[in-house]
């Protein structure tokens, strides 16, 4: 079983959806989930703009659920339709009995996100993280072949960010993997992300911080009452931190760290090596040395 293409055996979680019908449904009636990604207004804008001239060329994604609708995809087009002055937007309507649980529902609309390209790196760690969550969850088998593994870590320990990163990570093909960018370093990556407090998450979604992966972690690595006090700086204007390191060295009261020059940083390294290392490195470098030698008249 491949978290890629089942949650169940009967439940596929990427093809799209051949069962429902098309129509114009009111933009009140519809309740968009917590964890969807924040849309970029830019895009919104463009989308408005365009739709002003050409109309709605593709349907947003919803699920019925008595007279509201639960949306799947297509937050950014709602906005740029009720921008244009519109109340109806035009939907695929699937039926709730489609779906064999709530956490299939969950599935269909992480699904329909991550497969896009253009989410930034922070919308990626989110949904991969709920993604692991789900499927575990659900399946309750992790890796075919495989017994149901319980991890027994406490479930915030390194241990246990490693065993869920291994577990999810391999019930994809290799295949998948490289074309996701889900192997098990990458999972970790994203499950450490997802660690950011949630108000948090939601503040700096459209950051540029949101798309800086080592911004990201250094910012998931501190406590959060600390990552909301980081925020605060970066989001501040007109002139906040421009950076998760420079916000904590305000926080701290430190003087901020001086970037060290490339020949400084290898300085540092070389003079850390064993005197055999150093003597190959001479060796290897023997014209520049001599270069550098008839320079100074030696």
């Amino acid at each position: 079983m491949n978290a890629l293409s089942k949650v169940s055996p009967s439940v596929n979680i990427v093809s799209l959806p051949t069962t429902g019908s098309l129509r114009a449904i009111e933009i009140s009636s519809i309740d968009v989930p917590s964890n969807h990604r924040k849309p970029d207004p830019d895009w919104v804008a463009a989308l408005r703009e365009d739709m002003a001239i050409h109309g709605q060329h593709t349907p947003i994604q919803v699920v019925e659920f008595g007279e509201r609708f639960h949306l799947i995809k297509g937050l950014r087009r709602i906005l740029a339709v009720q921008q244009v002055g519109f109340r109806h937007v035009d939907a695929f309507v699937q039926s709730r009995a489609e779906f064999s649980s709530d956490a299939a529902l969950q599935l269909r609309q992480i699904s329909a996100q991550i497969m896009r390209r253009e989410l930034s790196v922070l919308d990626r760690a989110m949904n991969v993280s709920a993604w692991r969550s789900i499927y575990e969850t659900t399946t309750g088998l992790i890796r075919p072949g495989r017994k149901a593994i319980r991890v027994k870590f406490d479930p915030n320990s390194e241990d246990a960010l490693d065993e869920h990163s291994d577990l999810f990570a391999g019930t994809f093909s290799e295949a998948a993997q490289r074309a996701l960018g889900l192997n098990k370093e990458a999972v970790k990556r994203y499950l450490r992300i997802a660690r950011i407090d949630g108000p948090v998450a939601d503040r700096v979604a459209l950051h540029p911080i949101a798309d800086n992966q080592s911004e990201l972690l250094a910012l998931a690595a501190e406590t959060a009452d600390r990552q909301a006090a980081i925020a605060d700086l970066l989001l501040s204007q007109p002139a906040g931190a421009s950076s998760v390191a420079g916000a904590i060295c305000f926080i701290d009261g430190k003087p901020p760290k001086v970037a060290l020059a490339p020949w400084e940083t290898f300085s540092e390294r070389f003079t850390n090596l064993r005197e055999p290392d150093q003597e190959r490195f001479f060796e290897v470098h023997r014209a520049a040395i001599e270069r550098w030698l008839v320079k100074r008249g030696n």
